[in-house]
């Protein structure tokens, strides 16, 4: 992992689709989003997804570069579809989603470039969504071993929901997040309750000989704040107050705070304090990915830990 100072370099696997909402239309996935956020963050990030040969590739890999995001493992895909998201808003802000199946992203192949980059990274972040298909999930399984520290944002979407995809990617996790709704879903899996500890218990258990890193688990928890355990103990921080508009992207902006911070060696409960107030932030603005200073979403992050 990172120390504190360096500049981390996270590389994110999944999809890229655009994600048509009542008030628009955004490109988003939850391994962009986390990317673009953590580009915002000072990290060095790459994409590792598909495109399709449509005028949305085309634009979708100008949209990838202008947010800052490394596009050297982005492929293009030569009948595949770029992917779309079409998401329907609940009154709380909350969305569902109808995906475009295929999609360029189901057909991820493993290639000499991710060979080569992959080494250099620090961490790898990838979901289950993007896994739905075996030729991402095959590719996905050669790129983990290129890596050191795996980060599994568990993002079940249905209806992709895969018991066995899961529990072979929590095997790999050093860094994993969900909500209190997978909490349940997992737990099940699992053989074991939602409670925080017990989910805890049964991760440990099923994780493989690999994983040298010690487990850090993160259960978000909506307007109840997030819940993390790190360093041998549980810490806890309420949500922030906001008006939300809509909560596409709040937990990608998240992940990526908390994952920047803690790569960057920032103690568990400072870290956990500002990704809540940048998830929060992010469900205050429409759009996965809005335009904001990290320093006044955050005012005490220090420009070394932003590093820039």
């Amino acid at each position: 992992m990172a120390q504190l100072g360096a500049t981390p370099r996270v590389a994110c696997f999944g999809e890229i689709l655009w994600d048509v909402l009542p008030h628009g239309t955004f490109l988003g996935g939850a391994p962009l989003n986390v990317a673009a956020h953590l580009a915002r963050l000072g990290c060095h990030t790459e994409l590792v997804s598909r495109l399709g040969p449509d005028a949305r590739g085309h634009a979708a890999f100008t949209r990838v570069r202008d947010l800052g995001v490394g596009s050297r493992m982005l492929q293009q895909d030569s009948s595949l579809p770029t992917g779309e998201a079409r998401a329907v808003l609940a009154a709380d802000g909350s969305a569902r989603y109808e995906f475009e199946t295929p999609a360029a992203w189901d057909a991820i192949e493993f290639d000499a470039v991710m060979e080569q980059v992959l080494p250099s990274v620090d961490a790898l972040v990838y979901g289950t969504l993007a896994q739905r298909d075996a030729r991402s999930r095959a590719a996905l399984a050669r790129c983990l071993p290129r890596v050191g520290y795996h980060v599994f944002d568990v993002n079940l979407r249905l209806p992709h929901h895969d018991a066995q995809v899961t529990l072979a990617s929590l095997r790999e996790a050093d860094l994993v997040k969900l909500n209190e709704e997978e909490c349940a879903i997992v737990g099940a899996w699992l053989g074991t309750s939602a409670e925080p500890d017990a989910l805890r218990g049964a991760m440990e258990r099923l994780r493989t000989t690999r994983t040298v890193h010690p487990l850090e688990l993160c259960i978000t928890r909506g307007g109840d704040g997030a819940l993390l355990w790190a360093e041998d103990q549980w810490h806890s921080r309420d949500a922030v107050r906001i008006d939300v508009v809509d909560t596409v992207g709040a937990g990608d902006s998240f992940l990526a705070m908390l994952l920047a911070q803690r790569l960057r060696g920032v103690e568990p409960q400072r870290a956990l304090q500002r990704a809540v107030a940048l998830g929060g932030f992010v469900a205050s603005r429409a759009g996965a990915v809005p335009d904001y200073d990290p320093r006044e979403v955050v005012p005490d992050i220090t420009q070394d830990l932003v590093g820039q």
